[in-house]
């Protein structure tokens, strides 16, 4: 528990007032708690004396009795209510750390944790730290302060038989020590499996469309069933544990209990307790004294399952991004140039980029272009700084960009990846994303640059239309222009088309240049592409193969260098003829 305790910390830091409201609400009913044992007892020896009158019975034990149990039930709906708040300030808190620390993470990161495993944690991981740290928490310590002050009521009727009392009960809190290596080994298997199973879920949900068009459906289930099978047999186990001790502290409670009665009977007959009242007052704090630690046994137990939670949301909140920054901030870029730049991907053992000099201006549009894999995503993805690199490499404006702010300097870039990136809502919302605070008229506009206006007279609800999850309802091409038009409402400094092109059709495609050669004519743009023809206008062309610059120079020039480039642009040629025939 107090491993668990350590863990969220900075949780009890931030919310501390909060607990130690509820601790003092708790320790108020705990102390009250007693007061009926001792009506009772107070109505015992009134019969045993033949003193219970109508005035007695109304006075001394009938009014009392009740302000006393409407005192407990008010402090308990107060105490209720603070820890539901604090049990919800802490989920509140527990979800923002770890949207931020995703959020803050770099592509060495998300190859590590799998989009299922993130998802499970979230979920799962969150909901038992949010009520082990809330709820249970303060239970636990709400419990422990009862235990102690039932205990020291009971040793004042009489120590002898409290210790005998107790002396069974601390088995349970042996049996629990022994429990703790088996319950969290168990649990973190447990949730280890539930986020394979989650991974593959996702998985299914996310491809259900290639999996239908493969005819998978039978396989698929068959896979997801089998992952499912994992999880709930390791959960089975995991239960057992709990089915094997919890019976055993009910056995342990009822042994206690039966040297209560049967102690306290013999001391009430040797004269040891001369009080009939005393005994009823002992068993009835007997009774608040099992419950507690019974309840505390069981909580020790799940705050083991929560520790393992704990540890894996922490894994989550304490990963740092490995790509270096500094503080500098820029209000433009003017140029973006790799020096001798390398790279490998983090656990790969070969270069994906060797020896890159490149220099980019404002107002240049840049075409990189080459065979599948030769380099040009990951070229131009280290803008974005997703992945560390060596140090004075890629200079922003001439200074090293490891010197500035990550987030200044995306925020100069509008960046339009190979995959299509659309959320399940309308399709302004979709376009508006690449502007805070975007007009009606910014968005027509941004449409009818990515030339996708022409298509909105076709959608059902106009610009309002769902896109559906991952644009379901769209084409590819559509898809593709909706991309570029949140990246021209942005107008940044940069404008990356990573392969952005390549499901639109000819006509389609050169509208798009010629508005991009007219509205962005004074910034930078740079276009990775497999159709030359996206790159005919361009300033300057690179050809990259196998992570190398093997020539470079604008389309006349390397047209007549008659090396790749011509070729491929030849063949082109001759496939757009073939299939004009």
């Amino acid at each position: 528990m107090f491993a668990f305790i350590k863990s969220v910390t900075w949780i009890i830091k931030k919310q501390w007032w909060k607990y130690i409201i509820i601790l003092i609400l708790g320790l108020s009913v705990a102390v009250l708690n007693l007061f009926p044992a001792r009506i009772i007892g107070e109505l015992t020896e009134g019969i045993e004396a033949g003193e219970a009158t109508k005035s007695f019975l109304l006075n001394d034990i009938l009014i009392p009795y009740i302000c006393v149990v409407i005192g407990i039930y008010a402090i308990q709906i107060i105490r209720k209510d603070c820890m539901n708040l604090l049990t919800t300030s802490i989920y509140f808190m527990l979800e923002k750390r770890y949207m931020e620390s995703i959020l803050a993470q770099d592509g060495t990161f998300f190859e590590k944790f799998q989009s299922g495993d993130l998802l499970s944690r979230a979920l799962g991981d969150v909901n038992t730290v949010k009520f082990s740290a809330g709820n249970r928490l303060m239970n636990i310590f709400i419990e422990f302060i009862t235990v102690i002050i039932t205990f020291v009521a009971m040793i004042l009727i009489n120590p002898i038989l409290a210790v005998a009392c107790f002396v069974p009960l601390t088995a349970i809190l042996i049996s629990n020590m022994f429990l703790k290596a088996k319950v969290q080994n168990n649990w973190k298997v447990v949730r280890e499996k539930n986020a394979e199973m989650s991974n593959v879920v996702l998985e299914s949900v996310t491809n259900v469309r290639t999996i239908r068009a493969y005819s998978k459906e039978e396989e698929n289930y068959q896979k997801n069933l089998a992952y499912s099978k994992v999880a709930y047999e390791t959960e089975v186990k995991n239960l057992k544990v709990n089915i094997i001790f919890q019976p055993l502290f009910q056995l342990i409670v009822a042994a206690s209990t039966l040297i209560c009665f049967g102690l306290g009977a013999y001391f009430y007959w040797k004269g040891y307790i001369t009080k009939l009242s005393d005994l009823v007052t002992f068993n009835i704090y007997l009774g608040l004294f099992q419950s507690p630690l019974t309840r505390i046994g069981n909580m020790i137990n799940n705050f083991y399952q929560s520790l393992i939670s704990a540890d894996r949301l922490n894994e989550i909140y304490n990963s740092v991004s490995v790509v270096n920054e500094g503080s500098e901030t820029t209000e433009s870029m003017e140029t973006i140039e790799f020096k001798d730049f390398s790279f490998t991907y983090p656990g790969d053992e070969y270069q994906s980029l060797t020896n890159i000099n490149l220099r980019i201006e404002k107002g240049k549009t840049i075409g990189i272009v080459g065979k599948t894999g030769s380099g040009k995503s990951t070229l131009v993805r280290q803008l974005l700084r997703q992945f560390p690199t060596d140090d004075k490499s890629i200079y922003i404006n001439d200074h090293a960009i490891e010197l500035f702010d990550k987030k200044n300097i995306r925020s100069h870039i509008a960046y339009v990846p190979q995959e299509h990136v659309l959320f399940s809502r309308s399709v302004k919302d979709n376009v508006a994303m690449g502007k805070d605070n975007p007009t009606d008229d910014d968005i027509r506009n941004a449409i009818k640059l990515a030339d996708f206006g022409k298509d909105i007279e076709y959608l059902a609800d106009g610009l309002n239309t769902i896109v559906g999850e991952y644009g379901v309802t769209l084409s590819g091409g559509q898809k593709q222009r909706l991309g570029i038009a949140r990246a021209m409402l942005r107008n940044s400094d940069v404008l990356i088309l990573d392969d952005s092109l390549s499901a639109v059709d000819g006509k389609t495609e050169a509208n798009i240049i010629k508005n991009l050669k007219e509205f962005r004519n004074d910034k930078c743009n740079i276009i990775v592409c497999h159709r030359l023809s996206a790159v005919e206008h361009a300033d300057l062309i690179v050809v990259l193969d196998n992570g190398k610059i093997i020539e470079r120079g604008n389309h006349k020039e390397l047209v007549a260098l008659n090396g790749w480039y011509a070729n491929q642009y030849e063949n082109q040629k001759m496939e757009e003829g073939e299939a004009h025939e």
